[in-house]
């Protein structure tokens, strides 16, 4: 039996949520599979290679796994097809998206959909957004929740700072925006820094609106940005903020809120898409499209020292019950039944 896994987005330089499955999905199945991946770095010529390249050298594979979206548009009739599909976040969210990447991906996803033996995807929340889009997946769809690494732990002797953390991509469906206005309204502004971790990718889009937003933030001297963090930067960052804010107004799954309660970090999250699912009663739940609800909900988390203690408590058992190695072997499982069908 061969099973290949397709890597193209292993040969990123910028990691989303979805380099980051990928890297740690391979990272527990790679025994079992033999990795195929483009020599280049440029996304271009990467894409080029999916289509042409990778069924080439798959074509002996009995199973071949696609984690990233998008698989070929051709492989040969016996070599089985195993795709994650994350989200469907550029039919929901169109906007945020660059129009080339809007049109590949509405050519492509349904084509590979039908091709597809079993889909994967990471929550229930999307499953139900992908049935909406695409009802014919249905009978192929199964969930499998990504999991955490034990690097994302609570550091010994870290300090709380005056700080207020967000982690995530610069685009319009994470709700930077949200995080960085309602700051701005917070009588404790001035006492405190938000610290926004995360990069700018050229698929994403932003409105005009939104750039006035960061332009400003961009000169507030207690709203301060962090490009490019390594592990290490990252999981300080997570120990040493007074809390977590993520109002993202779509996710498949969404890890930074699980990364920072593994690190000891209460989080306020989004009431809509995968987040209550994910972080079920661990986290303080805003209105993402509301502005004044989540600096109110930033303020009560604040303000609450007991309140800080148990959703700390609350957070690390959430946390500790998602795991990469309970993941994989949910992976393992699924490549088995489609091998025996």
């Amino acid at each position: 039996m061969q099973l290949a896994f397709d890597g193209r987005v292993l040969r990123h330089s910028a990691r989303t949520g979805v380099e980051h499955y990928a890297e740690s999905i391979y990272g527990q199945l790679q025994r079992h599979f033999e990795l195929l991946k483009p020599i280049s770095t440029q996304h271009y010529l990467q894409q080029v290679w999916e289509h042409t390249i990778l069924p080439l050298k798959g074509r002996k594979s009995d199973l071949l796994f696609c984690p990233a979206n998008i698989a070929p548009l051709y492989l040969p009739a016996n070599t089985r097809l195993v795709l994650t599909l994350h989200d469907v976040a550029f039919k929901r969210f169109p906007q945020s998206f660059s129009p080339m990447f809007r049109i590949y991906y509405s050519l492509l996803v349904p084509k590979n959909i039908d091709r597809a033996d079993r889909i994967i995807t990471i929550s229930e929340a999307s499953k139900k957004e992908i049935i909406r889009f695409y009802p014919e997946a249905e009978e192929k769809l199964t969930v499998i929740p990504l999991g955490i690494h034990e690097k994302y732990r609570v550091l010994p002797k870290i300090q709380k700072r005056k700080q207020i953390l967000y982690v995530g991509s610069i685009n319009e469906r994470k709700n930077v925006t949200g995080v960085i206005e309602a700051f701005e309204r917070l009588p404790e502004a001035q006492h405190y820094t938000l610290v926004i971790v995360g990069n700018f990718f050229g698929n994403f889009s932003l409105s005009e609106k939104s750039e006035k937003v960061l332009e400003r933030a961009a000169a507030n001297k207690n709203i301060v940005f962090k490009k490019g963090l390594d592990d290490e930067a990252l999981i300080r960052e997570y120990n040493e903020a007074s809390c977590f804010v993520f109002p993202s107004f779509y996710e498949g799954f969404g890890l930074p809120p699980l990364e920072a309660m593994a690190c000891g970090t209460p989080v306020i999250t989004s009431n809509v898409s995968s987040m209550p699912e994910v972080c079920g009663d661990a986290a303080i739940y805003c209105d993402p499209y509301n502005v004044d609800d989540i600096a109110e909900k930033i303020r009560i988390v604040l303000q609450n020292r007991l309140l800080q203690a148990q959703m700390r408590e609350k957070g690390l058992t959430r946390a500790a019950g998602f795991s990469w190695e309970k993941s994989a072997k949910a992976h393992l499982n699924l490549f088995e039944k489609v091998l025996e069908s």
